[in-house]
């Protein structure tokens, strides 16, 4: 068989693979988008799976030679037994404890010749993962909260401190919704709404 052929084989192979390997459908995207999900057996209660299947493991090579001994076959030594292995649990979008940077151009956006005691403060912020790629954990209600801090400047070599106020914002509540930049989703009609659906965001979505 000439090199030609065997390139063009190569060549079909893939596109078959390709083909089989199709995106998601966009109405399977917009039934998972805003599902509650909390574990393998809701998703395939969500998606009428009647059966679920074990992926099978990433190929390795078959045998390590430790310091010319016997060889020893990887694939058992990385497999892990069934019974061991845990159900990932969902990390639920909600606002949580985090630890957040004062912003310096608060407390001086002329300068940056001095320091911000204490640097970090911890805020409540939404954080999680929503069911698709195209929403995103973010926040529904939020406060602000004014906060005294220490600036520290040194004028002749000396310190010199002063007090300073910042306002911070913290999530109180939390939900999945469109990215930025996907505010077409807001819409309900016309190009808009398709164009909305064809990202998998869904129409409605407030």
């Amino acid at each position: 068989m000439g090199l030609g052929m065997c390139f063009l084989l190569a060549f079909c192979y893939v596109c078959l693979v390709c083909t089989e390997r199709s995106e998601l459908p966009q109405e399977i995207l917009q039934k998972l988008a805003y599902a509650d999900i909390r574990s393998i057996s809701d998703l395939q209660r969500l998606l009428e799976i009647n059966t679920v299947e074990d992926a099978p493991s990433p190929r390795r090579p078959r045998s390590l030679n430790v310091l010319g001994g016997a060889s020893v076959n990887r694939s058992h030594a990385h497999r892990m037994p069934r019974s061991i292995a845990e159900e990932a649990p969902p990390s639920l979008c909600k606002a949580r404890p985090v630890t957040f940077e004062i912003p310096r151009w608060q407390v001086d956006a002329t300068s940056a010749n001095f320091l911000v005691w204490p640097p970090c403060v911890e805020l409540r912020r939404c954080t999680g993962c929503c069911n698709t790629q195209n929403i995103r954990c973010q926040p529904s209600r939020v406060r602000h909260k004014h906060f005294k801090v220490a600036k520290i400047e040194f004028v002749k070599r000396r310190p010199l401190l002063k007090k300073a106020h910042v306002k911070l914002e913290e999530h109180l509540e939390c939900k999945c919704g469109c990215i930025p930049g996907l505010r077409e989703c807001r819409g309900s009609y016309g190009s808009s709404s398709q164009h909305c659906q064809e990202r998998g965001c869904g129409t409605g979505v407030r």
